[in-house]
């Protein structure tokens, strides 16, 4: 868990990260399946400086989501939606990552010099020697084969996303 404090510069803002997926999976039974799936990430930074977190995911046919409150309280909806999401800052770079189960998916956003842009990397990591392994939206276990990430966006607005209007 990281536990730095929000830069000042963007307390009251949102930081919304979008990325693509493409994926190669090997379900239990041994067949391959390739998808591609679209994600955005919104984390609003309140006033305080605590984060509110979505992460949000659209395949073909299916969709899920995932919401963090700044207590750590995960709320879930749509089958495969990320388990153990955590975010947090350390210097310049905000850091969210999600558990799966064997392996976890890390998204780094780094910010410019005056917090006014920012560039993101999207990374996935095994456990020791272990496959990569996670329910997907179809509610079945796989182990990734390959994972390719395109499409990174990165940008930061005033306000909260969440706010009800």
């Amino acid at each position: 868990q990281i536990v730095a404090e929000a830069p000042r510069e963007l307390l009251n803002k949102t930081v919304s990260i979008k990325w693509n997926e493409y994926r190669v999976q090997r379900a239990d039974s041994g067949e391959t399946k390739k998808g591609s799936t679209s994600s955005s990430l919104l984390v609003y930074i309140g006033e305080s400086g605590r984060l509110f977190t979505r992460l949000s995911r659209q395949g073909k046919q299916r969709s899920n989501a995932n919401d963090l409150d700044p207590d750590g309280g995960n709320q879930r909806s749509g089958v495969g939606a990320a388990g153990n999401l955590s975010a947090g800052f350390d210097g310049r770079q905000l850091l969210v990552s999600n558990s799966m189960s064997s392996g976890a998916r890390r998204i780094q956003a780094t910010f410019n010099q005056g917090f006014t842009g920012c560039t993101v990397q999207v990374r996935f990591g095994k456990e020791g020697g272990s496959e990569i392994r996670h329910r997907a939206m179809d509610g079945r276990m796989y182990n990734i084969v390959s994972t390719d990430v395109s499409g990174q966006s990165c940008s930061i607005r005033a306000g909260n996303v969440f706010a009800v209007r």
